[in-house]
Order: C-alpha cells, then structure tokens, then sequence
C-alpha cells in the first residue's frame, strides 16, 4: 500500500504512439502518426510525491520534456513538445495491483 509522503524515483514515459488531431469536412479527428524522431521522447528520471486515497504522483523534477516529430498520414510533419511537466496523475485505491490504471493533466 502507498503511505502518506512516498515518492516514486525513476519513473520512465515511454510512449508507443501519438495520435494528432486535425480538422477535416467531417469536424475533428484523431490521426495515427509515424514517428520521426529516433528515440528521442522517451522521458527518464523523472520522480514526484505519491500520496494515498486516491493515489495520486505529482511530477516535480526529471527529463520531464522532449521535443518530438512525427509525420500524418499526408505526409505533414507535425512538431510538439512531449512533457509531463507538473503532471498530476490520479488512481482509484491505495495501492498498485494488477489492472491499476490512472490518468493525469
């Protein structure tokens, strides 16, 4: 179980795609995208507090950012910046178990 003032350390984002949206006739949609960017948005190091009931991690320091490229389908190139910098990432319960899921802004 998680206590009160935990930390988790050496958190990895390693994401295994982006989706990019766009405008089209039929209003907003989402486009699978190839990555061009050689490996170089993965996030390390990166290590906040984790607090119980629900669950909670608070980014606060790391390689928390990435500067990424990756190519829609018509051949656009889109470049973002991929960060979880002050993420706040919630989860039901008091501890991680097989299944746990959590989302974050």
């Amino acid at each position: 179980a998680v206590k009160p003032g935990s930390r988790l350390k050496n958190v990895c984002f390693a994401p295994k795609s982006f989706a990019v949206e766009f405008d089209t006739d039929k209003g907003k949609e989402f486009a699978t995208t190839k990555l061009t960017t050689r490996q170089t948005y993965t996030l390390a190091f990166i290590e906040g507090s984790l607090e119980p009931n629900p669950i909670t991690f608070t980014e606060q320091d790391g390689m928390d950012f990435a500067a990424t490229t990756v190519k829609l389908p018509d051949g656009q190139y889109v470049p973002f910046l991929f960060t979880v910098k002050e993420l706040v990432a919630k989860g039901e319960g008091s501890e991680f178990k097989p299944g746990f899921t959590w989302g974050g802004e």
